[in-house]
């Protein structure tokens, strides 16, 4: 009796301990809005991958949040698909970004993820200007055609993002606005001198069209860090742009307007020019079989006048791409 009673109380503990080691992460009720950066498929269930009507979430889109999957370091969002049937639907974080309500996208270890000067890594995002149009054709800046533009034939930049692990992505609003605004202009103005803007317009098609993306990529992105005042941060980021482009990442696509291009053979390309490194700091994201967007993962040691290939070193490895074999290099105004 008493030897039953002591495998009784093993099996129990046994039960405790393996139940602690190995808890799964459970979904938490939330409430905010999911932007989507790109197409994704939207699950009935994620861990089956169970999607009836083969229903996606749409570039651009937002969705209505419902749940998250550990909230501190968001892996999953249920949000609501309107044409979907069930519209409630399980989609990637890694998709688009997410903003909770009562700021952030979840918190991280050492304080809430809208507090500034606490990033570990950036994040460099690059536009192919062509095939994001063909996503936005009713912005400013895409109403221009001319392929002889800088926005044509280089990589133009989104923007430079401190990023927080446990974060991630959804370390913003740090700055004095905790949230989103409906449409970029309706953010208070960036004050640049003269030097700074024309250099920015550059490679930010949106500064000289007006559509103020700038003002959104430095009330969520830029008020997060400390290091530099505003025009030093857009230099910095503008220059960063430019040394991707003149690394002959530009000349590369230039090659191939038009045709369609091996993933691989891209990713060796960089890695040829800016280190070994960059094969898995790279993150490429492709919408309706098109490069959109180049995603580059930077080191918390970024500064003026730092080589990009230096700051790719150390830098935390980024989610695996979201393009197939291939993408086409779309040529500006098709």
């Amino acid at each position: 009796m008493t030897v039953l009673r002591k495998n009784t109380v093993f099996q129990v503990l046994l039960i405790i301990v393996t139940f602690s080691f190995f808890q799964p992460a459970w979904a938490e009720k939330a409430s905010g809005e999911f932007t989507a950066q790109q197409a994704c498929p939207a699950f009935v269930s994620k861990n089956k991958s169970t999607n009836p009507d083969n229903a996606k979430i749409l570039t651009g889109n937002k969705y209505a949040i419902t749940e998250v999957l550990t909230a501190n370091n968001p892996s999953w969002y249920r949000v609501v698909v309107p044409t979907a049937n069930p519209q409630e639907r399980w989609v990637s974080a890694s998709c688009g970004e997410a903003e909770l309500s009562g700021g952030g996208g979840g918190g991280g270890g050492g304080g809430s993820c809208n507090t500034a000067g606490q990033a570990d890594s950036y994040v460099l995002a690059l536009t192919w200007q062509p095939a994001f149009c063909e996503t936005k054709p009713d912005k400013k800046e895409c109403k221009i055609t001319d392929p002889k533009v800088y926005q044509a034939r280089h990589f133009t930049l989104h923007g430079l993002w401190p990023n927080k692990d446990g974060c991630q992505k959804n370390y913003g609003f740090c700055g004095d606005i905790k949230s989103q605004k409906p449409e970029f202009c309706d953010y208070p103005a960036v004050q640049l001198d003269d030097d700074s803007r024309i250099s920015l317009a550059e490679v930010m098609p949106s500064v000289t069209a007006g559509s103020c993306l700038e003002r959104h990529e430095w009330h969520k992105h830029g008020t997060c860090q400390t290091k530099w005042p505003m025009e030093e941060f857009f230099d910095l980021s503008a220059d960063l742009a430019r040394q991707f482009n003149d690394a002959g990442m530009a000349y590369f696509m230039n090659r191939r307007i038009g045709q369609q291009v091996r993933t691989e053979d891209f990713i060796n390309r960089a890695t040829a020019v800016l280190g070994p490194a960059a094969k898995d700091r790279i993150k490429l994201i492709c919408d309706k079989n098109m490069l959109v967007e180049v995603q580059i993962s930077l080191s918390i040691d970024l500064a003026p006048g730092i080589d990009l290939e230096k700051l790719l070193t150390n830098a935390p490895a980024q989610d695996k791409s979201q393009c197939g074999n291939t993408f086409l290099v779309d040529a500006i105004g098709q």
